[in-house]
């Protein structure tokens, strides 16, 4: 019983320093923090969601992200991302090759909407998942 009382304390002891030192530093383990724009595995991230929802629309053209409404991500056994975009038609149809695909520039054309994707990847195994899509 005495060796279960000294595991157990030292557990105590453990969890409470690690999440004040967590907490001092700003973040929480398991949390999210907001990403800009600009973040280069959120961007990742984006490219390979758009892709995934082009392939399982019916439109017979591609959409795309016109603008990122917000970004987070969030550290688990690898890396989440919850990104929320508001996505628009393009000019390009779903064959189209290699293009340059720009936004409908009617607004009716480019049906603009809005989705939140979560992607998660692991990047150094390659491994990379859309796990959940709101459109």
């Amino acid at each position: 019983m005495q060796f279960w009382r000294n595991k157990m304390w030292k557990i105590v002891v453990f969890t409470v320093l690690a999440s004040v030192f967590t907490v001092g530093l700003g973040a929480i383990v398991g949390g999210f923090r907001n990403l800009e724009v600009d973040d280069e595995g959120m961007l990742n991230a984006l490219n390979y969601a758009v892709v995934q929802h082009n392939r399982g629309t019916n439109d017979i053209y591609l959409s795309q992200a016109a603008e990122v409404l917000s970004a987070r991500s969030q550290v688990v056994a690898g890396m989440n991302y919850v990104i929320t975009v508001r996505m628009a038609r393009t000019t390009c149809k779903k064959n189209s090759v290699n293009e340059v695909c720009a936004i409908q520039t009617d607004a009716e054309k480019a049906h603009s909407y809005q989705c939140t994707f979560t992607v998660w990847t692991r990047l150094w195994m390659s491994d990379i998942k859309l796990t959940k899509q709101e459109c």
